[in-house]
């Protein structure tokens, strides 16, 4: 068999084999080739490189490589593992410290294999060990000493209690052409107080698929439940064209958690969302360290939890967007209601241009949650003075609107009838937004003090259009 398939058969056999209710807690696959020590040519240095490895260490004080070909390092075969090959003396690989507080019964299971024919137990062994809020070392109860000829066998430790773990092996070789090897390093538990996502918990909210160039996707969602859900049950996808499931990617491994009633935005690089939208809320973000790529025309927004069950899913196209919009790119595409379907098509709609085309992170600029019977516009104060001393500085135009889909333009005029400022130009509106004027015009500079004419004129695309007027006294000595 070969080796490859013989480590993949094996890890599978063990993977199955763990209780139902049992998750994984941590993992070591050892994905960085070309970490640990290795010989020189000149027979006495010993070289090492350790350099962004942060799970595990390595113990070589008592070792001697005589060549550039001995070593205790990780290396690229069968997709990486740690491999020793002619050393002289012992290293000691040592987990970090693992929490394991909020797990129960916890299981380690590890690959001990080599190869070649040498069968000295004294200087050729794998020993696995365990240590439990920093008791003493204990080998593991199966397969945990494998010394001389043993072929592959699985370490194994079960029902193991306590607030934290390290995982400690003991390892040797002597051989020139043998080699010790470590692999697929897995601990798992059950949760003390497992959290069970289900289909609504959790929804997609907002997605902007076509960003700017230079930016990068988003996805919003948003947790309907009254759960605090750990964040690194949740997994978020996409599908090919065979409706399969493709780039299934963990949100995150940390010990995150996702409040009920509340926004998160993920991406892959926050960098790409926060140059081009308002962010009201950065510390509603994750970035994820792998995230779907989703086509820019049409795709599937999947999210999944811990069982792999589709909790959420999105089908869309950019025919969503409102048609106004020619040029879709860098503008999200926003759920309107957590009530309705998430898949019926006039639940979303685009994002507001008041709201700078995007609000990731926070409650969407077309939600329709508590909407007014019909359009309402309101105008206040009746008179402000713009001097910053925090009383009525600003002049605000709110509308509250009982479906998304209006466009408006607003115009300030002097008491002579002169344009000063536009401050909306066939703008698309969010449900409930407001413009500000600050008293200047279009260059910034601060207007007169006197009367003011506001004309707002609002209309939809079926050719409905109403406007309304209303006038302001600016007033007070301006700074």
């Amino acid at each position: 068999m070969e080796p490859n398939l013989q480590k993949i058969l094996t890890f599978f056999l063990v993977f199955f084999s763990l209780s139902g209710h049992s998750q994984e807690i941590w993992n070591e696959h050892f994905p960085l080739p070309e970490k640990g020590i290795w010989g020189s040519g000149d027979g006495n240095t010993l070289l090492f490189d350790f350099e962004g490895i942060t799970s595990w260490t390595l113990e070589y004080e008592n070792v001697v490589l005589s060549n550039a070909d001995d070593y205790a390092k990780t290396v690229t075969t069968s997709g990486g593992r740690f491999e020793c090959r002619d050393i002289n003396g012992e290293v000691v690989w040592r987990s970090e410290e693992i929490d394991i507080s909020d797990y129960k019964n916890v299981s380690i299971q590890l690959i001990a294999s080599e190869t070649g024919s040498g069968d000295n137990p004294e200087t050729k062994f794998l020993k696995a060990f365990y240590r439990v809020d920093d008791g003493p070392a204990l080998l593991f109860e199966n397969n945990g000493e494998n010394a001389g000829n043993w072929g592959l066998d699985t370490a194994h430790q079960a029902n193991l209690n306590g607030e934290k773990l390290q995982i400690v092996v003991q390892m040797n070789n002597h051989y020139a052409s043998d080699k010790v090897i470590l692999d697929e390093v897995v601990v798992s538990g059950e949760e003390k107080n497992p959290v069970f996502i289900e289909p609504g918990d959790v929804l997609i909210s907002e997605v902007l698929f076509n960003p700017v160039p230079d930016g990068e996707d988003f996805v919003e969602i948003y947790n309907r439940s009254e759960k605090q859900i750990p964040l690194n049950k949740l997994y978020l996808a996409s599908r090919d064209k065979e409706l399969e499931l493709t780039q299934i990617y963990a949100l995150t491994t940390e010990k995150l958690f996702f409040e009920p009633n509340s926004y998160l935005a993920l991406t892959k690089d926050t960098n790409g969302v926060f140059l081009w939208f308002t962010i009201e809320c950065p510390g509603c973000f994750l970035q994820m360290e792998k995230f779907p790529s989703f086509n820019n025309d049409e795709d599937y927004v999947v999210l999944l939890n811990n069982e792999l069950e589709v909790i959420d899913e999105l089908s869309y196209t950019e025919d969503l967007h409102l048609p106004v919009f020619h040029d879709r790119e860098g503008i999200s595409l926003e759920r309107i209601s957590f009530s309705t379907p998430t898949n019926e098509s006039t639940n979303w709609h685009s994002a507001s241009s008041l709201s700078g085309y995007g609000t990731p992170g926070y409650k969407n600029s077309q939600a329709v949650d508590s909407l007014a019977e019909n359009a309402a516009i309101s105008f206040e104060p009746e008179s402000f003075s713009p001097n910053g001393d925090g009383y009525n500085d600003e002049y605000l135009i709110r509308f509250q609107l009982e479906k998304p889909g209006y466009l408006c333009n607003v115009s300030i005029f002097d008491a002579a009838g002169r344009l000063i400022t536009q401050l909306a130009q066939n703008s698309v509106l969010g449900t409930d937004e407001k413009l500000v004027w600050d008293g200047t015009d279009e260059n910034g500079q601060v207007q007169k003090l006197g009367v003011y004419v506001v004309l707002v004129e609002l209309y939809d695309l079926n050719g409905n259009i109403t406007r309304y007027k209303d006038g302001v006294v600016l007033t007070d000595v301006l700074k």
